[in-house]
């Protein structure tokens, strides 16, 4: 525990006022409670978008995680880019707990004043949805501003924060206006943490010290912004809870308009980025892997393993043991082009890999309970599910058996599964790389309801077994309910497609959103009638989704020295 000299103790004392609480100060701090009021007040520092000192806007994002609570239709990051509009809708909501770091053309840099400013769209100056603001130069060590919040008790959805109590947080004023930072305030927090001239919580400081070693102040490329979850399970650099209006929904947490750069490096050469894609997890065992990036100059891109058991030289990295691998792609510039923003992807080397095949889900009746939601990992262990997206009271179970209540209201859902890498006896296992899988919560007798087979056959004028071929296209009529396709059209079949890779097959088949079916993808080695089939877990590698189905894109694993059969199996999940 720091110790606390009498002067620092007599402050702290005589500044028990307003809310209860000790407001600590430090060498350097730029605002002490009360801290700087609404827009348009005296002494306030909000920046308006307008602004002439506004020099250059966020051009693109990375690291983009949504949180709990945001529907798709406030999924657009794409808005956050550009320009300030200052409106309530041209934004993108980043969920509860959700983050996104910004890129920025030319570097951000220090010097006099505030260096950058960001945006939110409070509809008042007193709806405040919080986040915290971090900085990185390599994007992967990002250092987070001293951040205070002295709002005392809990504030409910539409409840009010008063901006004087809150200080380093995006958010603080109502939309149109930003709030500005100063990247001197970090190297501030750092030399007073060092020094302990500072009353930071011990996680704060542990971050700080860690972090800050690793960032140039005159050269950062990356913003990111990291929703505050305002329950009072938050806290501040200080360690006190942080409260803000919620529960919110739809568009909960934090609204991003946009990041405005202040400072910023003004190199005479040519701009120019990098296109490096992320890294799958990989086996120990494969040795090593070919990274692969391109700089839109042209010019030749630098490899470099920032942390992690590889090692990397020239474009091959080669694996040393098990463990997280940072590798960053760089390229300087030359006489010509500017040092392009690094990019840096993170994987796990393990001794085996695995993924979730995860049921396509119908839509479901409004207010129904224990819908069974399926999802299983190659790996035999289980899997954890959450609805990331949906009508307030929505609830899947998150350990099997993985049954959904369904609220009372209308609605899009996003049921996510996912499950963390683990050590099976001698054997480590990567983490999975998570799965959604959409749908809607509808009333009965809508359009878009769940239909059984019967009830399918009915409005198609048909009756008979599920094998019968009712329009003599070869496709049973449960396929054609199964893809949404009209049984009785021979021209509109359901469309499947196979691509075969060198250790693979990647199948892609089409889904009813009113078909309440399962679908699974089996193998054999004899086409007999005394031939067995085994189930096989497929890795889905993409969903494309729309209001009447879903596209699968399902990658299973072959042998190509030996001959083997595959085939799609729909069964009911009524």
């Amino acid at each position: 525990m720091k110790q606390v000299g009498c002067k620092a103790l007599l402050f702290v004392l005589s500044a028990l006022i307003g809310v209860g609480m000790l407001h600590a100060d430090y060498p350097g701090q730029d605002d002490t409670y009360p801290y700087a009021p609404r827009a348009g007040k005296v002494g306030s520092t909000a920046i308006h978008k307008d602004d002439l000192s506004i020099l250059a806007w966020a051009i693109g994002y990375e690291d983009l995680i949504y949180g709990d609570a945001v529907s798709d239709s406030w999924k657009t990051p794409e808005k956050a880019l550009g320009p300030a509009e200052g409106t309530s809708l041209d934004i993108m909501s980043l969920g509860r707990g959700g983050q996104i770091a910004l890129t920025f053309e030319h570097a951000i840099t220090d010097a006099a004043g505030a260096d950058f400013v960001v945006f939110e769209n409070s509809f008042s100056d007193g709806f405040l949805e919080l986040a915290w603001v971090e900085v990185s130069t390599d994007g992967v060590h990002y250092v987070r501003f001293p951040n205070f919040s002295y709002t005392a008790d809990p504030v409910g959805s539409f409840g009010n924060v008063d901006p004087t109590f809150i200080h380093g947080f995006a958010g603080k004023y109502r939309q149109a206006y930003g709030t500005p930072f100063d990247l001197e305030q970090l190297q501030v927090a750092y030399d007073s943490a060092l020094a302990e001239t500072d009353l930071f919580s011990p996680a704060y400081e542990a971050s700080l010290e860690a972090n800050f070693p690793h960032l140039i102040l005159d050269e950062i490329n990356y913003v990111r912004l990291v929703d505050v979850v305002g329950d009072g399970n938050g806290y501040d650099s200080e360690g006190y809870a942080i409260y803000e209006p919620y529960p919110t929904n739809s568009s909960a947490g934090f609204d991003l308009d946009a990041v405005g750069v202040l400072n910023q490096l003004k190199p005479d050469s040519l701009a120019q980025s990098i296109d490096f894609s992320a890294i799958a997890h990989q086996r120990l065992t494969d040795g090593s892997l070919f990274l692969e990036a391109t700089a839109s100059s042209g010019l030749a891109v630098e490899f470099t393993v920032l942390e992690g058991p590889a090692n990397v030289v020239g474009n091959l990295l080669t694996f040393m043991g098990r463990g997280t691998v940072w590798v960053q792609a760089s390229q300087v510039g030359d006489a010509t082009y500017a040092a392009a923003t690094p990019v840096a992807h993170s994987f796990v080397i393990a001794d085996e890999l695995q993924h979730i095949y995860m049921q396509p889900i119908a839509n479901q009746i409004v207010g129904a309970i224990d819908v069974p939601v399926r999802a299983i990992a190659s790996s035999g262990m289980p899997v954890s599910l959450r609805v990331d997206v949906g009508p307030a009271g929505t609830n899947v179970d998150q350990l099997e058996p993985h049954l959904l209540d369904a609220s009372s209201e209308a609605g899009v859902v996003t049921v996510r599964a996912t499950r963390a890498g683990a050590t099976v006896g001698d054997v480590v296992y990567a983490p999975a790389e998570d799965v959604s899988m959409s749908f809607e919560l509808v009333d009965a007798g809508a359009l878009a309801a769940p239909l059984s087979f019967s009830a399918w056959q009915a409005g198609h004028s048909i009756s008979g077994g599920a094998r019968l071929d009712s329009d003599q296209d070869g496709v049973s009529d449960y396929q054609e309910y199964a893809s949404g396709t009209n049984p009785n059209l021979p021209g509109d079949r359901p469309a499947v497609g196979i691509k075969m890779e060198p250790s693979a097959c990647v199948l892609q088949l089409r889904v009813s959103r009113t078909a309440m079916v399962d679908v699974d993808v089996l193998y054999s080695t004899d086409l007999s009638p005394s031939g067995k089939w085994a189930n096989v877990i497929p890795e889905i590698v993409s969903v494309q989704s729309d209001a009447q189905g879903q596209t699968l894109r399902l990658r299973f694993v072959h042998d190509a020295t030996k001959t083997g059969f595959w085939r799609v199996a729909f069964s009911s999940n009524e």
